[in-house]
């Protein structure tokens, strides 16, 4: 984690300013051998976001390397073509990378455009062209965890008109984790890209591959991509085996309880099994060199300021670590 010792200093102007920052945090990381902590702020960066924020195409291309790293390829040829859609033509490292990996890998022919934290929204490339530049195609959005409704999945059929670039919802479903049909959604108006994201997604599927044509409409496998989406988070979320790794994750464990108890501080009052959490974690990590600790303090910062609910999701695993340890007797 000693890549964060470099971390830019929080940003007090825009936010595209800021924006850029934490870009630039993500590159260092991905420089520095830490590919996961470099996803974990680029996703929130390449998520659906307001219309007025613009989404650089070299975000897109950093996640992918990113992804790459973590031995996600299909996520990574998806931020590969999204990088694309956005450069205009230009292909440069990207076009290269992904020709690379392609050729090392095979293509995939379902890309999510992100594994953030809420979801992942996967396209089907094998769509079908009907014609005066007009193009159906499938989505599936997969949920961390199944909502109040029981649905883990849903999937729907849109129709692009590259020409006018616009889209319009042909119909849809929503399924539960068992494959089980829910609810239905029908068909909506064609209208232009709400955000900056759903417009290089219209240009990553109007750009598409020739050879990729077929004369049907795709379907998605929707319980696989659960059982997969799933399978990810669990294996980048999951405790470090090396003892250099495991040192790391300490220090960043007693930063984020840190960070969770002074937000409870500045809140009100601060529970007495909160600061024995906390004195659990000063006491676990006081053999860690100084530098690896103010590191992780300067990581899991710009981590909760790139990405607030990735940096709450990493402190109750802390928490519960502290409890099996014995950090409060009687629990």
């Amino acid at each position: 984690m000693t890549w964060a010792a470099n971390a830019p200093p929080p940003h007090a102007g825009s936010q595209a300013e800021r924006d850029d920052g934490s870009a630039r945090l993500a590159a260092q990381a991905i420089g520095a051998g830490h590919p996961a902590e470099a996803a974990g702020i680029l996703e929130t960066l390449v998520a659906p976001r307001h219309h007025m924020l613009t989404i650089g195409p070299g975000w897109h291309r950093d996640l992918a390397r990113a992804y790459v790293a973590l031995g996600l390829i299909d996520g990574a040829q998806g931020q590969y073509r999204l990088a694309l859609a956005g450069t205009a033509g230009d292909e440069g490292a990207a076009g290269e990378e992904l020709t690379a990996l392609i050729a090392r890998a095979g293509r995939a022919d379902v890309v999510p455009d992100t594994l953030g934290p809420n979801g992942a929204k996967y396209f089907d490339l094998r769509w079908v062209d009907r014609g005066n530049a007009t193009i159906d195609f499938v989505t599936a959005f997969v949920l961390p965890q199944d909502d109040a409704d029981g649905g883990a999945f849903t999937t729907a059929t849109y129709r692009a008109d590259c020409a006018a670039q616009k889209t319009q919802l042909l119909g849809g479903a929503a399924f539960s984790a068992a494959g089980k049909r829910l609810r239905s959604f029908g068909e909506g108006e064609a209208a232009r890209p709400a955000n900056d994201l759903a417009d290089h997604s219209l240009r990553m599927i109007c750009r598409r591959d020739p050879a990729l044509q077929v004369k049907r409409v795709p379907s998605i496998d929707g319980r696989t991509l659960l059982t997969s989406y799933r399978a990810q988070r669990l294996r980048r979320t999951a405790p470090p085996s090396s003892p250099g790794e495991r040192g790391a994750r300490e220090a960043a464990c007693r930063a984020h309880v840190e960070m969770f108890v002074g937000q409870l501080a500045a809140d009100g009052q601060v529970s007495g099994p909160s600061w024995q959490v906390r004195d659990w974690w000063d006491m676990r990590t006081e053999g860690l060199p100084k530098e690896r600790l103010a590191a992780a303090t300067s990581a899991v910062a710009a981590l909760a300021r790139a990405d607030p609910g990735a940096a709450r999701a990493f402190q109750p695993a802390c928490v519960q670590d502290a409890l099996a340890g014995g950090a409060v007797p009687g629990l």
